[in-house]
């Protein structure tokens, strides 16, 4: 009985060995096909001038930037904000077709000058929804941002 107790126990212990080989095998590839997209501002001190069809140009110190910090491509990122009321807001220098970025490779950064509407003078809280596809199917990613206080005009 005792014999086939030792057999039990090394079966058991090897099938938990080869479980975890396995999902360690199969955690790595599927890391290794993930595309880890994010969203943030970026403050330029020499301000982008931004020329709008048929409006006045707007200078834009703050750039929201998407990353890919991989390490596989992202394909069709697209993103949509919303500010602190949940209103969702239009990006000013984003041509129509711009987005969604048919593909990020791993470590590129896309910058978008900070000009939206509807525009609400002071707002600093917002709200990111990025969306993409990587090796692993499709993905969402909701960041919250914070813009710092404006420095005052020149």
């Amino acid at each position: 009985m005792s014999q086939w107790l030792g057999i039990v126990i090394a079966a058991a212990a090897l099938a938990l060995s080869l479980y975890t080989l396995v999902t360690q095998e199969l955690r790595g590839r599927r890391a290794e096909r993930r595309a880890d997209m994010t969203v943030s501002f970026h403050w330029l001190t020499s301000r982008a001038y931004v020329e709008l069809e048929g409006r006045e140009p707007v200078m834009a110190g703050y750039h929201l930037v998407l990353s890919n910090r991989g390490p596989a491509a992202a394909t069709d990122v697209d993103v949509t904000l919303r500010d602190e009321s949940g209103r969702q807001l239009r990006l000013l220098d984003v041509e129509k077709g711009e987005l969604p970025l048919a593909e990020m490779a791993a470590g590129a950064r896309y910058p978008i000058p900070w000009a939206y509407e509807p525009f609400r003078q002071h707002s600093r809280r917002f709200e990111a929804t990025l969306t993409w596809a990587d090796g692993n199917g499709n993905q969402q990613r909701v960041v919250p941002l914070r813009r710092g206080q404006l420095p005052p005009a020149p």
